[in-house]
């Protein structure tokens, strides 16, 4: 793969806090058949990289669990969602971390340069240098953007 890849968590990236509450006092729905609404200025913030990098997503979010992968890239096209979903982590049948299903994931498919954006880190060392975690009341910020383009460019 030569592509950049970036590991995407949903709740706490793009679903956040602070959107949640504003469409509850809005009074405005917060979910459609797939879960919670993202945040448009996370959205705006993931489309920043994906057009500075052109950049595949693969999920590493929770929402793998939830619905197969055919269903987020579908969620991914109604929503109007940036970028190309290729794939989900885990890789194994064993849970044992994000950093390890990345790991595995890296060692079956090739080792582009990558990102990891999370709002927890669960993740090894060796990956932190590749890891933006997230406030999961903003999600992903414009400098939290400019920081995983810098890293998926570093070695272009």
């Amino acid at each position: 793969m030569n592509r950049p890849v970036i590991f995407l968590d949903f709740d706490g990236v793009l679903n956040t806090e602070q959107y949640q509450a504003r469409l509850a006092v809005e009074g405005k729905p917060n979910k459609d058949a797939w879960g919670p609404l993202f945040d448009p200025r996370a959205v705006e913030n993931l489309r920043l990289i994906i057009d500075n990098t052109d950049a595949a997503i693969v999920i590493s979010s929770s929402w793998r669990y939830l619905h197969r992968l055919g269903s987020l890239r579908m969620m991914w096209e109604v929503r109007e969602l940036p970028g190309e979903i290729i794939g989900t982590i885990p890789c194994g049948a064993t849970y044992i971390s994000r950093g390890e299903d990345i790991e595995c994931w890296l060692d079956k498919y090739g080792r582009p340069d990558y990102v990891i954006i999370d709002d927890l880190d669960d993740f090894f060392p060796a990956q932190h240098d590749s890891f933006i975690e997230t406030n999961p009341i903003v999600g992903i910020t414009e400098a939290d953007a400019r920081k995983a383009i810098e890293i998926l460019t570093s070695n272009a």
